[in-house]
């Protein structure tokens, strides 16, 4: 294999990376991003560079990395940090625009969100990236500026509450990928119950994570696990590691 083939070899990697942590299963990508992101490109096009065949040009990559939400160098070569955080400065004055009822700037506004300024009345949840969800898990209220959709609003979900998006397989058979989960931020740690559903952040992850909490004896003894048991890693990071973003209310089931 040449350099050539290790840079399409490498970048393919990143973008399926990207992808399915967007919520994209490896089939049906393509159909989806021109669906979805409004990618003016062919869907041949797209799988060749999913199975590492060509690389995108510069235009392609930076509007990729908009939609997918991660940096321009990261995607295109690999360098620096795959998310850039806000600082809390940052962090303060989106806060503060969602509380005036304003939107960010634009040009800082991944492609696909939709400015959900939410109310106690407001018959929508704003269903969250778990990027977005993970980066919110230190403050008070969530950033419903990050918005990459909605759905309806179940009675028992405070104003602050929001939808996750079902990853992967590890919550099977209770929890399907692409299922809808109601997320209740306003839980403290000392509220929740053996075997309650949570959403996680944990050490330096960008995204958050969905598993069940198992007690022990002593806050030490808590641990994650997935509800699927065929899982590779059936116990996971103690929970001292982790920060709380909320706790699973319910699932959206549409008949």
């Amino acid at each position: 294999m040449n350099s050539s083939d290790d840079a399409k070899a490498a970048f393919a990697k990143r973008l399926n990376d990207a992808l399915t942590e967007k919520g994209y299963t490896q089939r049906g990508s393509a159909q989806r991003l021109k669906k979805e992101a409004g990618f003016d490109i062919s869907d041949r096009a797209i799988n060749k560079w999913l199975k590492a065949e060509t690389l995108p040009d510069h235009h392609n990559i930076e509007f990729l990395a908009k939609f997918l939400g991660v940096n321009f160098n990261w995607l295109a070569a690999g360098q620096g940090e795959k998310i850039t955080k806000p600082n809390p400065s940052e962090l303060m004055q989106r806060i503060k625009d969602i509380e005036n009822g304003g939107a960010r700037d634009s040009s800082t506004a991944p492609i696909g969100t939709v400015n959900a300024t939410m109310v106690e009345s407001s018959d929508k949840v704003p269903i969250l990236s778990w990027v977005a969800a993970g980066s919110w898990s230190n403050v008070d209220s969530v950033c419903f500026d990050d918005a990459i959709g909605e759905v309806s609003r179940p009675r028992n979900l405070s104003k602050n509450g929001f939808a996750l998006i079902v990853r992967g397989e590890s919550m099977l058979p209770k929890f399907d990928p692409d299922d809808i989960i109601y997320v209740e931020p306003e839980t403290g740690l000392l509220a929740l119950k053996n075997n309650d559903l949570v959403i996680v952040q944990c050490n330096h992850d960008t995204e958050a994570t969905f598993k069940q909490l198992v007690l022990g004896e002593t806050s030490e003894d808590m641990y994650l696990r997935p509800l699927n048991p065929n899982w590779h890693e059936q116990k996971m990071l103690p929970m001292g590691e982790c920060n709380l973003v909320g706790k699973v209310v319910g699932k959206y089931v549409e008949y």
